[in-house]
């Protein structure tokens, strides 16, 4: 009878804490859920992240927060998240230097795919090139031409050492022969503020932070990233119209949680989000920046991720971007 007993209280026990993820998913979210944005205000990153924030706010009943933590790439913000607690109320709205810093800073110290629980993709938009207007060359065809014979002498900006402009940047400069003086800055908000402002001649930018910026005329485009030219910026011209075939680099977004946050969380969350994309007023924000949606499972944005790690530590390796 003892024995019985005692393997009663063991099962009651075990289906007790087994029912404790579906119970924490049913009753989730209890309190407010911060998204980490690893830059200043001003980028693709943030904006998504506020946008994505209102709407989520409204259909969870709780408020969605958007938290800036900008430094080293990125790296401090997704350290942050990475060392959070795992129960859904901490997660990261991440681009491509969260796959490719840990092969750029060896302070970066995290797994991009095992520190993390993978949520889903929110979408992907090409890179543009723009310039100030100071900058004489019209085309991007003058663009590689002055750039060979005045090797170093442009200056190119980026969100920081190893970020989406960066990488695409020095993608680039390997397809085209040309070499830039590369300054990196602390998002890719300060560093098209200093665009603006003269103190750099260019930087491969996201398309969302920039088209608010060649539409009113403060920087001037030669060339972006996607298949055909974007109708919101008609005359500006593709990279392979140009004469730049190949030149498949272009930004994304996604969300991820900390590694260890129970799955029907994670189930609920990309339910969510999933949704939330899809939203008028979020795919309005969406085609405006020129941002294909791309949401899908976990296990989809998980095999994503493997894929980008793979294909772009190859070119870290080969141009030797590293920071010690």
């Amino acid at each position: 009878m003892a024995v019985r007993n005692a393997l009663w209280v063991s099962i009651a026990f075990c289906l007790t804490f087994a029912a404790i993820p579906l119970r924490a998913a049913e009753e989730f979210p209890s309190r407010p859920i911060r998204i980490v944005v690893a830059y200043a205000p001003g980028g693709g990153n943030d904006l998504f992240a506020r946008v994505l924030g209102k709407r989520l706010t409204e259909t969870l009943g709780k408020t969605v927060l958007v938290d800036n933590r900008p430094g080293a790439n990125g790296i401090i913000g997704t350290k942050l998240v990475a060392a959070a607690t795992p129960d859904g109320y901490t997660v990261i709205l991440a681009d491509m230097a969260h796959a490719t810093n840990p092969f750029v800073y060896s302070t970066a110290q995290y797994d991009p795919i095992k520190d993390f629980a993978p949520i889903t993709a929110l979408g992907s938009a090409p890179i543009i090139l723009i310039v100030h207007p100071s900058v004489p060359m019209q085309t991007l065809t003058e663009f590689i031409a002055a750039a060979k014979s005045q090797a170093g002498k442009i200056v190119m900006g980026s969100g920081g050492t190893g970020s989406t402009s960066h990488i695409a940047g020095e993608f680039f400069q390997l397809r085209t022969g040309t070499r830039f003086t590369h300054v990196p800055y602390k998002g890719t908000g300060p560093a098209l503020a200093d665009l603006v402002g003269g103190q750099t001649q260019c930087i491969f930018s996201p398309v969302a932070a920039a088209i608010p910026l060649v539409t009113a005329g403060r920087v001037r485009a030669l060339a972006i990233s996607s298949a055909k030219r974007a109708a919101i910026v008609s005359e500006v011209p593709t990279f392979e119209e140009s004469g730049v075939a190949d030149f498949r680099v272009g930004g994304w977004y996604g969300i991820l949680a900390p590694a260890g946050t129970p799955k029907a969380i994670v189930a609920r969350l990309n339910k969510e989000i999933v949704a939330a994309v899809q939203a008028p007023e979020v795919r309005s924000r969406f085609d405006d920046a020129l941002v294909t949606p791309g949401t899908g499972t976990p296990e989809e944005f998980t095999a994503f991720l493997k894929s980008e790690a793979a294909r772009w530590s190859q070119l870290i390796k080969t141009v030797g971007i590293k920071v010690d």
